[in-house]
């Protein structure tokens, strides 16, 4: 796997997503303290071909561009399909039984992301609306 430089790692569009959990996980400690958890995320198809490495911990309310020294599960999508399912307009489900989804480690634990992804559709919606 290619390991993108920093530089490269902004170029995804995944990026400004990981940006607004970060937020969301800093504003809402209701909503970490529901997921609690370290999901990391391996994000395939990205500028060139490149596969970034983010790691999200509820635990502690940080998002990392890194790759995780233990982390409960496990996430593999492309770019997009991670934005489309952020965005609500891909379900984590239908993506896991269509294949474009991956997961490894705990299954109930990945379940526990959708808490994270429900809010920042509603954030998102809502902002939209403004």
């Amino acid at each position: 796997q290619s390991r993108p430089s920093r530089a490269m790692a902004e170029e995804f569009a995944s990026k400004p997503v990981f940006d607004s959990i970060a937020k969301l996980l800093k504003e809402d400690a209701e909503v970490a303290k529901k997921a609690s958890a370290v999901f990391q995320f391996v994000i395939t198809k990205g500028p060139a071909g490149a596969t970034a490495t983010w790691v999200v911990d509820t635990n502690t309310c940080e998002v990392r561009e890194e790759k995780a020294a233990k982390a409960d599960c496990t996430l593999t999508l492309s770019d997009a399909d991670f934005v489309a399912m952020a965005a609500g307009k891909l379900a984590a489900q239908r993506a896991f039984m269509m294949g474009k989804l991956k997961i490894s480690g705990n299954m109930g634990v990945a379940q526990k992301f959708s808490l994270v992804t429900a809010k920042l559709a509603t954030k998102s919606t809502a902002a939209s609306k403004l």
